[in-house]
């Protein structure tokens, strides 16, 4: 079962409805994060890995809210916008960059998961992709495309928009289908081959790559499964 279709229903009961206006009559919810939380604590949502699904539980209060069952508190504005970690200097340049990919040394997918991957990734973004912006939202999937001649690009995964018409009917979903599964694909959000390298294919041969992996990475990251099929070339 879709697990926002879940909290969703689990919300919906009446006795339920009635222990949220009571957290809101009380003096213990200081704003829309914290309900969600108590919400999630009382009513054990969590995902595979035991993470709180606070984002789920907020869209579905929003929801309640929206067909007159109680007043949310008013949303908080943050006043000020993170900064994305960076390195000092920036990402040093490839050298002896073959002309086709098939002469690259050991080409290579690098999950982001430590500090310094982090900097790199948003260091090449914030300076060589066109859009100069490193944030993503939603559950997220990084990587560096790394070989003996230096940093080649990066790629981002990201949640996928909430709205995509021309996607949907791609796929083949109606209304239900996607509500049901919109949580089990991703969007790419950022891709980066370096301005600096010209190699052939090197583009199509790393996004082969990135599809044989995803799914596995996301699911060790997430405890979700994707729909994706394997790519081999």
């Amino acid at each position: 079962m879709n697990k926002q279709n879940q909290i969703k229903r689990t919300l919906s009961l009446s006795s339920n409805i009635e222990y949220i206006k009571q957290l809101l009559e009380g003096k213990g919810v200081a704003h829309r994060s914290d309900l969600a939380k108590q919400v999630c604590t009382h009513f054990e949502f969590h995902d595979a890995r035991g993470k709180m699904q606070t984002s789920g539980c907020l869209k579905a209060l929003r929801a309640l809210e929206s067909s007159g069952h109680f007043e949310l508190p008013r949303v908080q504005h943050k006043t000020g916008t993170k900064s994305p970690r960076r390195l000092t200097d920036s990402v040093p340049h490839p050298v002896d960059v073959p002309d086709e990919v098939r002469h690259i040394a050991a080409l290579e997918l690098v999950l982001v998961q430590e500090a310094d991957q982090m900097r790199t990734w948003n260091e090449l973004m914030l300076t060589e992709h066109y859009l100069k912006a490193a944030i993503l939202v939603g559950r997220q999937m990084r990587y560096l495309i790394r070989s003996e001649h230096g940093w080649l690009g990066g790629i981002g995964y990201a949640a996928p928009a909430l709205q995509l018409s021309a996607r949907d009917q791609w796929i083949g979903w109606n209304q239900e289908e996607h509500q049901a599964q919109l949580h089990m694909i991703v969007g790419m959000s950022r891709f980066l081959i370096r301005p600096s390298v010209n190699c052939k294919n090197l583009a199509s041969k790393v996004l082969g790559m990135s599809m044989a992996t995803i799914a596995k990475d996301f699911n060790r990251q997430y405890g979700s499964r994707l729909i994706c099929s394997s790519y081999k070339g």
